[in-house]
C-alpha cells in the first residue's frame, strides 16, 4: 500500500517505489483523462508525461495527498493544453456537455474510488478476486462456474464472501460517495 513513506522512497531516487506508485495510481488518473478527452492515445500519453512531471519533480514531494493533488492538477492542466488543439475542442465540448453534469471533481472522486475499489479487489483470494471481476465484467453465476470449472453453490459462496470482504475494506468510501452525491 502507498503511504507517505512510500512517497519519500520515491522522492529520493527509488526507481521500484515510483514503478509501485505509477501501478498504483495509473488507472484511475487515465480514467479522469479519458472521461475528459474522450481518447484513448491521449489520455495515455497526457497520464504518461504527468508522472514523468513528477518524476522530475519528486525531490519536493512528502505525502501521498501532495502526490494525488500535483498530478491531478498536472492532468488538469495537460487537458486544457490538448483542448486548445482545435481539432479536439469541438469533440471535448461536445462530450463535457453530454457528461450529467460530471464536474471535474466529481471525476476526481470517481477515479479515486475506482482505484482503491481495483486494490481492494486485487488484495482478494485468487478464486474469490476471479470470480468478482467476472461478476463485474457482466458475466452470469453459470458462465462463471462453467470458466472456472466449479459448481454454482461455489460461485455464490465466492461471490458472497468476495463481496462481503469488499464491502468491509472500502467501508471508508462512504464519504466519497457522500461528496459525489453533494
Amino acid at each position: 500500500m502507498i503511504d507517505d513513506l512510500h512517497i519519500q522512497r520515491v522522492s529520493r531516487g527509488d526507481w521500484e517505489a515510483f514503478r509501485t506508485l505509477h501501478e498504483e495510481l495509473y488507472d484511475r488518473l487515465f480514467y479522469y483523462t479519458f472521461k475528459l478527452t474522450h481518447n484513448r492515445m491521449a489520455s495515455e500519453d497526457i497520464v504518461q508525461e504527468a508522472f514523468m512531471k513528477f518524476w522530475e519533480n519528486r525531490e519536493t514531494f512528502t505525502s501521498l495527498l501532495a502526490v494525488k493533488v500535483y498530478l491531478f492538477s498536472t492532468l488538469k492542466n495537460k487537458i486544457m493544453t490538448y483542448a486548445r488543439d482545435e481539432s479536439n475542442r469541438k469533440h471535448i465540448l461536445d462530450s463535457l456537455e453530454s457528461e450529467d453534469s460530471f464536474t471535474e471533481e466529481h471525476l476526481m472522486i470517481i477515479a479515486e474510488i475506482r482505484g482503491q475499489v481495483q486494490r481492494a479487489t486485487r488484495e482478494l483470494p485468487d478464486r474469490t478476486r476471479q470470480v468478482i471481476e467476472m461478476g463485474m465484467a457482466g458475466m452470469t453465476v453459470e458462465e462463471i462456474a462453467a470458466r472456472m470449472g466449479i459448481s454454482q453453490n461455489t460461485v455464490k459462496t465466492l461471490k458472497k464472501s468476495g463481496y462481503q470482504s469488499l464491502r468491509d475494506k472500502l467501508r471508508h468510501l462512504k464519504t466519497f460517495l457522500f461528496l459525489l452525491l453533494a
